[in-house]
């Protein structure tokens, strides 16, 4: 059966170990007003909440917000072992603290909260801690997600199970609980969906899926919170280096022939593309030249997007 432990550990960065049913307010009592927004700092006094913060995508884009002046909240089930039959090992309490660590240098404020997406209450806790923390939320980056080995012949149905229940649940358990806080003008939402939200492959038929499921979730979101001015997109990356690409379609792969099965599937000459590639598509749309992009998908997957059909 799928691990579903409900998980309401919830931990502020600057803390030690916390109870379920206690969140140590680490920042809560530091003051002061919000740094001047500049051209360098064009998020100053913003706030982004980010699953899947501990390493990866959702950490590089930690850090370029934090860069651009944002505050940020971590989210991350920070446990190696927390979803049963992956190939690979999921983050550690240690990868989450140095998540902190980095956003932190760039002179911004930092919280960190371990939980798992699945775990709608431990989520919407932490973002009512961040917002009495930060004095808000302005942006939610859905970023957690898992790749696991499945195809249609064969079953897996936990691989179905447990890839729909994070990489689609999970989305949809960020957005809910950072809604009531991100009801706003200027406000945005992104998630990470995939290149394969628009394609298909046997053996990821279940991410494929997943992550064409995400596509709807994604504009259900833009129609529904367009109204109150606030955005909701998704990137679709390709070859992203990552423990999810090493550990899942990679699996077993040298670095050089990882590059190499990203050269042939890019059709740019570009190989596996650092996270910060992603993370740079973030901050745009968080920025304000995305205030008028809702309801989209941005692929970033070197040229891949000249050989699908629309």
């Amino acid at each position: 059966m799928v691990d579903l432990e409900r998980r309401g550990v919830l931990m502020a960065a600057a803390a030690g170990a916390a109870t379920a049913s206690v969140v140590t307010p680490a920042l809560a009592a530091e003051t002061g007003s919000s740094p001047a927004v500049s051209r360098d700092k064009p998020l100053a006094g913003k706030v982004a909440f980010i699953t899947g913060g501990a390493r990866g995508i959702g950490r590089a884009t930690a850090v370029e917000l934090a860069r651009r002046g944002a505050n940020i909240a971590l989210v991350d089930i920070a446990k190696p072992d927390g979803v049963s039959g992956l190939r690979y090992r999921l983050s550690t309490p240690e990868d989450l603290a140095e998540s902190v660590r980095l956003v932190e240098a760039e002179g911004v404020r930092a919280l960190s909260f371990q939980a798992d997406t699945r775990d709608a209450a431990a989520l919407a806790a932490a973002a009512k801690h961040t917002a009495a923390v930060f004095g808000g939320i302005d942006f939610v980056a859905a970023i957690a997600g898992i790749w696991m080995p499945s195809t249609l012949a064969e079953g897996h149905v936990d691989a179905w199970r447990n890839q729909y229940e994070i990489n689609v649940i999970g989305v949809l358990n960020s957005a809910q609980a950072a809604m009531p806080h991100l009801r706003k003008p200027g406000a945005r939402f992104v998630t990470i969906n995939s290149m394969r939200a628009r394609l298909v492959s046997d053996i990821g038929s279940a991410y494929a899926a997943s992550k064409w499921a995400v596509t709807a979730l994604m504009k259900s979101l833009a129609l529904a919170l367009g109204p109150d001015g606030v955005t909701a997109n998704a990137i679709a990356p390709a070859m992203v280096d990552t423990p999810l690409l090493h550990g899942g379609a990679f699996a077993g792969l040298t670095p050089q022939q990882e590059d190499k099965s990203a050269r042939e599937v890019h059709v740019l000459p570009v190989g596996v593309m650092p996270p910060e590639t992603i993370a740079g598509v973030v901050a745009f749309l968080f920025g304000p030249e995305g205030a008028n992009i809702s309801g989209a998908t941005i692929d970033v997957n070197a040229g891949r997007s000249s050989t699908f059909a629309t």
